[in-house]
């Protein structure tokens, strides 16, 4: 895999994005309202991309914050969901705005811990498409912006070919648990094989089963 940040970047101008899903993600639908959280919450989104998935938490009373590497992402999102957002720079970053979905176009390792406050955060598909040696990095830089107490809804997958170049990766949940050592609650609610792999990425290098996996996190 060559530098995460360009291939990111190469992967979006090119239309590339295998990993987007043109519906709202079941797990959240099923699995969100058992986070307990009030309406008018704030919610991160990492690594969101033009995920429709921050437009179900918008209908369901929430303010969602997403992070993207990509402006592309994020100008498509915007397009193809009729929103009007407004596009700034702050603390030297392209930000996008609405009334209720803000998106900052950032390097996520590189915005500050001060800027961001969330009461939750929904992970679908951030963790796994990072390599293992960035991912407690990206694990602690999301919990510094999560209030005490703050909850996550994070999925993972794992396959058991170890040979496999990612993304999406596999995550066991041994590391899940090392990972998020430091909060109070590390649970896994949903697990899932698949015998049909839909990543062509993985499915290419002989990947024939996986597991899903869904967690309930609380900082």
């Amino acid at each position: 895999m060559s530098h995460p940040k360009q291939f990111w970047l190469n992967t979006w101008q090119e239309g590339r994005i295998p990993f987007h899903q043109n519906a709202v993600n079941s797990d959240l639908i099923n699995y969100w309202p058992l986070l307990n959280l009030p309406r008018e919450t704030t919610v991160l989104v990492p690594l969101c991309g033009k995920s429709l998935d921050m437009l179900w938490l918008v209908e369901k009373g929430f303010h969602v914050v997403g992070i993207e590497l990509s402006e592309v992402a994020v100008s498509q999102f915007a397009q193809e969901n009729n929103l009007s957002m407004t596009r700034t720079i702050k603390e030297d970053s392209i930000y996008y705005s609405t009334d209720f979905i803000s998106i900052w176009v950032v390097d996520i390792f590189h915005l500050g811990s001060n800027l961001i406050t969330v009461d939750a955060i929904y992970d679908r598909a951030s963790l796994i498409a990072l390599p293992k040696p960035l991912r407690q990095s990206y694990v602690d830089q999301c919990l510094q912006w999560l209030k005490p107490n703050g909850r996550i809804l994070l999925k993972t997958i794992s396959y058991t070919e170890n040979d496999i170049e990612g993304p999406p990766f596999s995550v066991t949940n041994e590391e899940v648990h090392e990972l998020y050592k430091t909060c109070q609650i590390v649970n896994c609610i949903k697990s899932d094989k698949r015998e049909f792999v839909s990543s062509e990425h993985l499915s290419t290098q002989g990947v024939r089963e996986l597991i899903d996996y869904t967690w309930i996190i609380q900082y």
